[in-house]
């Protein structure tokens, strides 16, 4: 068992910050006077975490907390308190303080340019603000941003990520798949929910570095903060960052009501022709209500503080993709011949449809947050949220595909075919009809107690924490139409890249639903990953007054996470009245006669839904269907195949301490953490006695498919992990910062790569295998930036990052070796083995530069604007020794990323036009033939696959009736911009292969305040 450490340099710098902590806290003296109190916004009610309350002509200075209460401690005597937040004006308090005395002085800031609006209600300037704030006196790099900083309270967390600097996104119209930090995959960071990591499931296999947000509420949130830099108090496992979703308080605000009610409808424009069956009319979409109240209980007053949200809401589940990656896979899709080396001939094409036959389903959402004061100094809270995707009656979440192909012969294409000019014959023409249904349920439960000490100089802490996540696949029904023996032409001349002519030249009409036979394989697939995850923590964090203020903070934790996965994959052989032209062919059970992508392809008669019970299901009459030898057979070994469980236990412990030194902060601290992983699986194995056999009875062949495992195996590993850490934030002016920090994390191996799986084929005689040993990726960070804080709300930066990651593993072949002690008991000697493996480096470095800015420095009307840009550029390198050798190009690392708004608020609009660009970025390399037959070019043909950049372009409007009423209107990629569009590099070109998108979205509503 290793244990990693930090070089002696890095110890050294830990050991210096250490001792120089240890100096600023020699000085410290009992002071004989405190001045407390509160501050907040005093047009919003909002209070004011952040707000930097100093002592004019000395060094003191105090920041409020999260309830926006400030202690100082005073010598007895007169002092002038000066209150600042960034776009408030400045105040000035005179206190008096006796010795021993505690002395309350509430102060409430406001700002000139609230002059512009007749009615106050928070917006984008002061979440910008608040942010802005939170950044500058961290101690570590973050990026903080208020709720509805980028959008409307309907908006989903996402959408509203991707406008952050070093972020891109997967998604499209409002709606966010997956999250990239400084262009790393979400597998290299952390979901968080008010610090702590809740159980998320794709639903399909084991895996705890899913990032879905469909199981978050906005309605439950007060603001997000992406975490680029952590310090030894956070989780280790993260190398990009964190994402953390804080949840609304009542102590947010002063006390008081508020019922905030948004309701709105929302559409969706898809560019499709009307034969397609996915139809999103507005109706009530969103529905979004929030109650907050402060309440005096048990004799105390203002002690108990309620925040309730209920949330429904509906978002854009259309999806339009193309491309011959839908027929056939990449490396299979030409038919190259000697005569024409780089005219790589098309021998595939396909289009698809995705949405919800009937109507879009909603998702739920329910929050409730509760802070209890029992005295001045301990406070209990609980925080709770549940949602749930489901169903609903008449609605059938789905997709059809149309998939052209013919085989990768000489043959099969006429003479002087091209690459922009295909004439293919021989080809088939399947027809795909699929009930997808995607339903989850999940639950997160915290609470513990925040206990003052010590005069309020110390903070304990204990937290406890509790979620669970059920995402299935309930029903996953597959059924197929099928056509042989068309000819047809695809033409690219002056055409756009994802709309080439594919014309039928020869052949039964593909458009005729008599000539399609129901292909005789269809599949009912079920899938479900429940997972588990529970924890707690104890913190203890002293401030010490002195000369040079310091503070040490002191932790314990434990999470645990459990998941298992499920499949039922069950096979049948259609056995229903024939399907021939004379019978009328697919006619009785033809649910839409549907054109493709934009109506360029079509219309073909697609199979109506499998299990729908709708007009034409031929699922209808299970006599239809039957299970032969060879289905049974299927059904048994899918089933088993996939099926496992992982458990994985995490204890951690650390240690930091922070002091100023006038214009210096430093933090300095170190983490402990100690994983221990346990998977389990089938074991497989392989020999002729255990394959399909089609003369044999189904239950002799249910018995040799589940011969082919030995039986559930369990394997695991343990590892330690030591995790230092330096900040250092140094004023250079009154508003200009510098930041230098170093920091130590872990990514963590998915699970699906630990697991102890082995699948064998005998044919080729290759094993791939899981690898329970494998240990996590380990990154050395460094961050450098310059912040100039600008007046107003505003602020430029710019920064550099390095991410040294040791332990980078990837797959990697090699023989087994003969022996009783080969790890497979003497069996597959002189196999080839692919197997993820711990054995290179990697290094990623970038520039990240930042400007957001309100323009309160011009006259009148043009006060209102702003505006704000970032963008981030990475490098990337890859070191695999002898296996590989040295690449610059890392897998699904986005190395551009680009944000720009620009922004108005005033006489009661807040107005947004907003772009999002993600620059090109590699996605993978492979390898095939070039087809077979005669007169085929030899050799191995090679290729890239990159996903080319786009840019999306949102704009958003609200409009403030008066104190309670504000309407607000969004649009969503306006430009009807792809969000994926990958394209093959080879045969010096770039070969249009994939394409994917939402189209345009629309939502529109009213907001309202009680």
């Amino acid at each position: 068992m290793k244990i990693a450490h930090a070089k002696s340099p890095a110890l050294g710098i830990l050991v210096f910050g250490w001792f120089t902590l240890m100096a600023g806290l020699a000085g410290a003296e009992a002071p004989p006077g405190f001045a407390t109190g509160r501050v907040t916004n005093q047009a919003t009610g909002d209070v004011l975490a952040n707000a930097v309350v100093t002592v004019e002509g000395t060094e003191l200075r105090a920041l409020t907390d999260v309830d926006g209460r400030y202690q100082l401690s005073l010598p007895p005597g007169p002092h002038a308190l000066a209150f600042a937040y960034p776009g408030l004006d400045p105040q000035r308090l005179s206190v008096e303080i006796a010795a021993g005395e505690r002395m309350q002085r509430d102060v409430a800031l406001s700002s000139s340019l609230y002059k512009m609006d007749r009615f106050v209600v928070k917006g984008l300037r002061e979440g910008q603000a608040a942010a802005i704030q939170e950044e500058r006196q961290a101690a570590n790099v973050r990026t903080v941003a208020a709720l509805d900083a980028f959008g409307n309270p309907g908006a989903s967390v996402g959408e509203m990520l991707q406008r952050l600097p070093g972020v891109a996104v997967d998604g499209a119209g409002g709606e966010v798949g997956a999250v990239y930090i400084r262009g790393m995959t979400q597998d290299f960071s952390s979901l968080l929910i008010d610090g702590a990591q809740i159980a998320v499931s794709g639903g399909t296999q084991i895996s705890n570095g899913n990032v879905y947000f469909g199981q978050v509420s906005t309605g439950t949130l007060a603001s997000v903060e992406i975490i680029k830099s952590p310090t030894p108090d956070m989780d280790g496992n993260a190398i990009a960052g964190y994402m953390n979703l804080r949840t609304k308080r009542a102590y947010d605000r002063t006390p008081g009501r508020l019922i905030t009610l948004t309701a709105g409808t929302a559409w969706a424009r898809s560019y499709q022709d009307g034969s397609v069956p996915y139809k999103d009319h507005p109706e009530l979409d969103l529905i979004n209500l929030s109650y907050s109240d402060v309440y005096s209980v048990f004799g105390g007053r203002n002690n108990l503080g309620i925040v309730g949200t209920f949330m429904r809401n509906i978002g854009n589940g259309l999806i339009t993709e193309v491309g011959p990656r839908q027929a056939a896979a990449a490396q299979t899709a030409f038919f190259t011949a000697a005569s024409a080396p780089t005219e790589p001939l098309l021998r595939a094409y396909g289009a698809g449809q995705w949405g919800a036959a009937g109507h879009q389903s909603p998702s739920l959402n329910l929050g409730l947050n509760a802070d209890y004061k029992v005295t001045e100094n301990t406070t209990v809270y609980v925080k709770s949220t549940y949602s749930r995707n489901k169903r609903r009656s008449g609605s059938w979440p789905s997709y059809f595909r149309w998939k052209l192909t013919t085989t990768a012969a000489a043959a099969n294409f006429l003479p002087g075919s091209t690459y922009d000019l295909v004439n293919a014959r021989n080809g088939t023409v399947d027809l795909e009809s699929v009930v997808y249904l995607r339903e989850s349920e999940s639950a997160a439960l915290s609470g513990g107690i925040e206990q003052k000490l010590f005069d309020r100089s110390a903070t304990l802490t204990i937290d406890v924490n509790y979620s669970k996540n059920r995402t299935m696949y309930p029903q996953l029904n597959q059924l197929f139409a099928r056509l042989t023996g068309v000819s047809w032409q695809l033409d690219r001349r002056g055409r756009e890249d994802w709309a080439p002519q594919v014309a039928q030249t020869g052949g039964p009409d593909w458009t005729d639903p008599a000539n399609y036979a129901v292909r005789p394989d269809s599949q009912l697939i079920s899938y479900s990953a429940p997972a588990l995850r529970r924890g707690g923590r104890v913190d203890l964090q002293k401030d010490f007054v002195a000369r040079f203020p310091a503070s040490v903070k002191l932790g314990i934790k434990q999470a645990r996470y459990a998941q298992t996965a499920n499949r039922d994959l069950n096979y049948y052989t259609y056995a229903g009245p024939a399907t021939t032209p004379a019978t009328g062919g697919i006619t009785p059970w033809v649910g839409y006669a549907m054109k493709m992508s934009e109506g360029h392809y079509g219309p073909f008669p697609f199979l109506q839904l499998p299990g729908s019970g709708l007009a034409g299901d031929v699922w209808a009459n299970r006599g239809n269907w039957r299970q032969t030898a060879s289905d049974v057979w299927n059904t048994e070994y899918q089933s088993r195949l996939n099926d496992a469980s992982f458990a994985e236990t995490i204890n951690a412990a650390y240690g930091q301490g922070s002091v100023k030194f006038g214009r210096l902060r430093l933090l300095t601290g170190v983490r402990v953490e100690e994983t221990r992983t346990e998977g389990s699986n089938y074991r497989r194995v392989s020999n002729a006695t255990n394959n399909n056999l089609a003369t044999a009875t189904p239950e002799a062949n249910a018995a040799r498919a589940r011969d082919n495992f030995r039986g559930w195996v369990t394997q695991g590993t343990k590892y330690h992990n030591t995790l230092p850490g330096a900040h250092l934030v140094y004023t250079l002016t009154e508003n200009t910062q510098a930041r230098a920090s170093w920091s130590t994390s872990i990514t963590r191996p998915s699970p699906v790569s630990l697991l102890p799986t082995l699948v064998p084929n005998e044919l080729n005689q290759t094993l791939s295998a899981g690898n329970p040993g494998l240990k996590p990726y380990t990154s050395d960070n460094f961050d450098v930036s310059v912040a100039k804080y600008l007046s107003g709300v505003g602020q430029i930066s710019a920064g550099v990052f390095l991410k040294q990651i040791k332990n980078y593993f990837r797959s990697f072949q090699s023989t087994v070796p003969d022996g009783a002690d080969n790890g497979f008991g003497g069996d597959y000697a002189g196999w080839t083995i692919s197997q993820n493996r711990n054995i290179g480096s990697a290094r990623i470095r970038g520039i990240e530069l930042n400007h957001q800015q309100q323009f309160t420095f011009l006259p009148g009307f043009w006060r209102g604007f702003g505006s704000y840009a970032n963008f981030t550029y990475l490098e990337t390198k890859g070191d695999f020794g002898s296996a590989t050798g040295t690449t610059k190009r890392l897998p699904n690392l986005t190395p551009r990323t680009f944000n720009a708004g620009l922004t108005y608020r005033g006489y009661g609009f807040d107005v947004r036009l907003m772009a999002n660009y993600r620059g090109e970025f590699y996605r993978s390399a492979a390898s095939g033939n070039f087809g077979t037959g005669a007169g085929v070019l030899p050799g191995t043909m090679f290729y890239n696959v990159y996903q080319h950049a786009r840019t999306l372009w949102d704009f958003k409007l609200q409009y403030t009736l008066n104190r309670r009423y504000t309407l607000f209107g969004d649009i969503y990629n306006l430009t009807n911009d792809w969000n994926n569009n990958d394209y093959l590099h080879a045969f010096g070109r770039e070969i249009p292969s994939y394409a994917a998108g939402p189209g345009t979205s629309f939502k529109a509503g009213v907001t309202s305040r009680f």
